[in-house]
């Protein structure tokens, strides 16, 4: 049966926020407030409430709903909610500064009040401007190695981790990305969106049977690996900076699955940065100039995640390796699968159902195409050439290599 769940509007969520601690908490001494629904999402219930003659004090509620609001046959967990909250609550821990303050969590309405992250933006939005970011790769690097050593074999005990995982059972969520991320993207599906001029490229993926079966040999991993308490859908749009600060947010699909997916998801939206500059960076020399960032910058967050992560091991492992050479070789397994998985989500966003705004803004069709053919040719060389990879830098000579196929 499904919760009844009474759903928030912009005329309720005011009366609502009144009734629990965050009004004295934040807002102190306001009566009067401004609601608007934040429409960018597609599954929960968004709005930013500030006081009425100050924009600046303001929260964010979001609502998770027994369906997604804007396509409400398509049926969703609420227990969501819980699971983004207890996973807001883990990387508070291990990243604060990389994490939104929680300010209050309803169990009965599957609410989250949290910090309005209005001084910043959605990272995705500030690479199509060509925004060069200082500090992103560090923030990225750490936030990525911390989070997944702490909830891993490798620091856990085996007791411990086995008591974690049910916790972060997640079945809805995962089974949507097992199929829009791992399955119907290689394959003729009515769920496929592509731009037409891409037709004789798709084509070929569709009858690359050992393209395919590395992707499967990815989503069986997916399935079955419970490596650490993964995001699993950290991409640009999920994180929100600005010069100074990162932020990551909306964990709600988090599950314990492969380490390198969080990895592989991030980066390979970066590479899907660097092949729409195509459109978005006008001036050729801006566009070749800001790519190599894009380039350099997966190169440092690779290497610092790398350091940081080694570091965790040596300093607070549960000493349950000890070999040297295991190390050496679970670190260039994971970049293999980093490389794999950032591959199947560059070619789930070009070809599948979920695309980005990266490309849908772009107009001009045989524009887009050529962006988006450079895209597939760089995840298709990442796919297919990963078991030779022994260092960061060669999968991004692989991405300043690759041309596009129109």
């Amino acid at each position: 049966m499904e919760p009844q769940v009474v759903a928030l509007t912009t005329q309720t969520v005011v009366d609502y926020l009144k009734t629990t601690p965050v009004h004295q908490q934040v807002f102190a001494g306001v009566s009067e407030f401004a609601a608007c629904q934040i429409s960018e999402g597609n599954v929960n219930l968004i709005f930013r409430v500030s006081a009425l003659h100050n924009s600046q004090q303001s929260v964010i509620v979001k609502q998770a709903l027994p369906y997604a609001w804007r396509y409400p046959d398509f049926k969703m967990p609420v227990d969501r909610s819980r699971i983004e909250y207890d996973f807001l609550q883990n990387q508070a821990r291990y990243c604060p500064d990389q994490t939104p303050k929680i300010y209050y969590y309803d169990e009965n309405r599957y609410i989250i009040i949290m910090e309005d992250l209005n001084r910043h933006l959605v990272m995705r939005e500030g690479l199509m401007q060509q925004i060069e970011y200082p500090h992103v790769d560090r923030h990225m690097g750490l936030f990525m190695a911390r989070t997944l050593f702490y909830t891993s074999d490798l620091y856990l005990s085996s007791t411990e981790k086995k008591a974690w995982v049910p916790r972060f059972i997640n079945p809805v969520l995962c089974k949507v990305q097992e199929d829009l991320v791992f399955t119907q993207p290689y394959m003729e599906h009515p769920n496929n969106r592509y731009t037409s001029l891409l037709e004789p490229q798709v084509r070929s993926i569709y009858a690359d049977d050992d393209l395919r079966s590395e992707i499967f040999l990815l989503k069986e991993r997916y399935m079955s690996h419970a490596q650490a308490l993964i995001h699993n859908d950290l991409h640009t749009g999920s994180i929100m900076l600005n010069v100074q600060e990162t932020k990551v947010v909306d964990p709600e699909f988090a599950f314990f699955g492969p380490i390198g997916h969080d990895i592989g998801s991030y980066l390979g939206n970066l590479a899907l940065s660097y092949a729409a500059q195509e459109y978005h960076a006008k001036d050729d020399t801006k566009r070749t100039a800001y790519r190599q960032w894009l380039a350099d910058l997966i190169v440092r967050t690779w290497n610092i995640f790398e350091e940081e992560f080694l570091t965790l091991w040596e300093n607070h492992g549960n000493g349950d390796w000890p070999s040297a050479a295991f190390r050496v070789k679970y670190m260039r397994n994971l970049l293999q699968d980093t490389l794999g998985f950032g591959a199947a989500e560059m070619m789930r966003r070009l070809i599948g159902m979920a695309h980005v705004h990266d490309f849908w803004t772009i107009d001009d069709p045989h524009i887009r195409a050529t962006a988006e053919s450079l895209g597939l040719n760089i995840a298709t060389s990442w796919l297919k050439q990963r078991y030779r990879v022994e260092d960061i830098r060669q999968a991004v000579e692989m991405l300043l290599a690759a041309r596009p196929s129109i």
